[in-house]
């Protein structure tokens, strides 16, 4: 069986942060996860969502 979410080390890695970070990130619930087969997992969309909102942004206007 599959698990449906990705991991925290590959999260860490689409992130470009270390895994401490994250996991500090998913304790403060700043990103969902769950338990999947003792492992905690993230479910790709929250990861996705997670990455727009920490987008830097930019009074610049043109």
């Amino acid at each position: 069986m599959q698990v449906q979410g990705i991991s925290l080390a590959e999260a860490a890695r689409r992130l470009g942060v270390s895994q401490s970070a994250l996991y500090v990130a998913v304790q403060k619930g700043e990103i969902p996860a769950f338990r999947r087969f003792g492992k905690t997992v993230i479910p790709p969309g929250r990861l996705r969502a997670y990455q727009l909102r920490q987008r830097p942004t930019s009074d610049y206007r043109l």
